[in-house]
């Protein structure tokens, strides 16, 4: 164990410097991409030598509860547990107007706008959304967006595609050569370059695009098993189970259409006080001037949530005699004891 400690101690050292040295160090980008990668994968390496195990699990995003864990209990009897990396991921949707008073924005409509505009492409990633005429948006596009310096670049792959870009190029440029290598002396040189140029940069682009670099998620901290690029932005990466808590944030209008609930129902349950424990475990909260829950909520409060316990039967007043004894199990017991006393008359 100790040796992992110093192994990420030096790693991290390392990655320090590559920072500190961008803008002199060749694809930087990739290097530090690399260590990164390196790190995660002896931070994996690590928690396999301490394997814990819980018998239940998040019913949002399906990771085990542990027991130092404070779940939201939902459902009957709180058999619905929610862990709190959900219920974090949750609050931390947000309105407009909210995003902006605490990036300290100064001019309303600011993050609204930028909606509309260059943080479009996050809508793909649910980072933001619409609910209705309202958008909606995570907080982490504070940090690598708005105090990231406004930079659309940021939250692009930019590097990545300029490896592919120049990959792409240097194939190109050795296709070429190649057709007039008899031609042109000393030809061979050159391509022989370029073969090593593009075996360098084929090892990089398999080594980001082949799934051999672990991830993790940065809002339910489990590791990412899928392969390719997932979705991540600096050091700040999302998996599709996040993704859809995230997007089942709703305003209260929404969550009424989808469900088919009267409009105003949420907010007339909010002010007779019948929703106070949702808004003190985060998943009904107010932002703005908006009010925002999970979907959970509906499901929990409105309809019926299904849970894997054995429903026991239920006998109604119709197939209950007047002893209190479901007829049919009379009905059982009779011809059982049918059966017995012609089995005695047939023995004499």
């Amino acid at each position: 164990m100790d040796d992992y400690e110093q192994r990420l101690k030096d790693l991290r050292a390392t990655l320090g410097t590559l920072i500190d040295n961008y803008d002199i160090l060749p694809d930087a980008s990739y290097q530090i991409f690399s260590i990164e990668g390196e790190i995660r994968s002896f931070e994996q390496r690590k928690e396999r030598l301490n394997l814990r195990f819980s018998r239940i699990d998040c019913h949002l995003c399906k990771q085990p509860i542990w027991n130092e864990d404070e779940p939201a209990k939902l459902g009957d009897k709180g058999s619905l547990l929610i862990c709190p990396r959900c219920l974090c991921t949750i609050k931390q949707v947000k309105g407009t107007t909210e995003m902006e008073r605490d990036l300290d924005i100064n001019s309303p409509g600011t993050v609204k706008q930028d909606c509309e505009g260059p943080l479009k492409m996050l809508q793909s990633q649910f980072l933001i959304r619409k609910s209705e005429k309202f958008w909606l948006i995570h907080e982490v596009v504070g940090e690598i967006y708005y105090r990231a310096g406004r930079r659309k670049t940021n939250l692009l792959h930019s590097w990545i595609d300029e490896l592919i870009n120049r990959l792409d190029q240097l194939q190109e440029q050795k296709k070429f050569m190649e057709g007039m290598r008899t031609l042109i002396p000393d030809l061979h040189t050159q391509i022989f370059s370029l073969q090593a140029q593009i075996q360098d940069l084929q090892s990089k682009v398999d080594r980001i695009k082949g799934g051999r670099l672990p991830f993790r998620c940065s809002q339910c901290n489990v590791w990412l098993k899928e392969n390719g690029i997932p979705t991540f932005f600096g050091n700040y990466t999302i998996c599709n189970q996040c993704k859809k808590i995230i997007s089942e944030v709703m305003t209260t209008s929404e969550a009424e259409k989808k469900h088919g609930l009267p409009k105003g129902t949420i907010r007339r349950d909010n002010s007779r006080g019948s929703l106070e424990r949702y808004k003190k475990l985060g998943l009904l909260r107010q932002s703005g001037s908006l009010w925002l829950l999970h979907d959970i909520v509906i499901l929990d409060k409105y309809k019926r949530i299904e849970t894997k316990e054995e429903v026991l039967p239920v006998h109604s007043s119709t197939t209950m005699s007047e002893e209190g004894i479901p007829s049919d199990l009379l009905r059982r017991s009779a011809s059982i004891y049918k059966q017995l006393m012609e089995r005695k008359q047939l023995e004499k």
